[in-house]
């Protein structure tokens, strides 16, 4: 995974820098760059950073969105404006992306000032346009919003999935219920008289189940008990 950097352009409100940090720490992210943040050291803005004051404490200040993202090797722009000549890209396909580049790269995500956003000449400086995915009737997120929605896809994507354990295959099913089938008929528990298409309600069932090899063990144990009370 590569070092990411949250690029805040002219935010408007301290408080939304705060709240930005706070859920860039939720995800596990750290470097906070502010272009252009006006007075944003006041007390509401410490205040909203619960548990991140460290990245406050750390965030850069550039005078340009360009200097601010000069190191990195993916910088992606969010936005809601629709272009067609420009098009966005979803914000998880985004996060895939960024958890497929290696530990030596480096990436910023640029979020737009409150009121308006980021320009298109701004946009145009990133090579990604991406979008958060809302309802039409409210398609602008607030910022620190829009940094947690993007902070968690990431902390998704970069995530290892747990191991899925082996599996039972077909023929594994199909043994335990052969050994099933004896099981039910020495316990009466199939009808006289349509035996094989009430088991295959059987068969369908176990052919269903997720089972793992000690699983399927454990139905055999079971089978053969009933057969030998039968």
């Amino acid at each position: 995974m590569p070092s990411i950097r949250v690029v805040l352009l002219r935010p408007e409100n301290p408080v939304n820098v705060g709240a930005s940090a706070r859920a860039m720490r939720n995800a596990g992210l750290t470097t906070l760059a502010l272009v252009e943040p006006g007075d944003w050291r006041t007390l509401a803005c410490w205040r909203t950073a619960w548990g991140a004051h460290d990245v406050l404490e750390r965030a850069e200040v550039f005078p340009d969105l360009a200097s601010a993202v000069a190191d990195a090797q993916l910088v992606a722009g969010f936005s809601s404006r629709s272009d067609r000549e420009s098009p966005s890209v979803d914000v998880r396909d985004l996060a895939v992306e960024l958890a497929g580049l290696g530990d030596d790269a480096s990436a910023a995500l640029v979020f737009g000032p409150e009121t308006a956003g980021a320009t298109l000449a701004e946009l145009a400086q990133c090579g990604r346009r991406v979008r958060v995915p809302s309802h039409p009737d409210q398609p602008s997120l607030n910022l620190s919003h829009a940094v947690a929605i993007a902070g968690y896809e990431i902390y998704r994507a970069r995530r290892r999935p747990t191991p899925v354990p082996r599996r039972a295959s077909h023929a594994d099913k199909e043994r335990v219920l052969g050994l099933l089938r004896a099981g039910l008929e020495a316990v009466h528990a199939l009808p006289r008289e349509g035996a094989d298409a009430a088991f295959e309600e059987w068969r369908a069932l176990l052919q269903r189940m997720e089972l793992t090899p000690h699983e399927v063990k454990l139905l055999e144990h079971m089978a053969r008990k009933m057969a030998r009370r039968g």
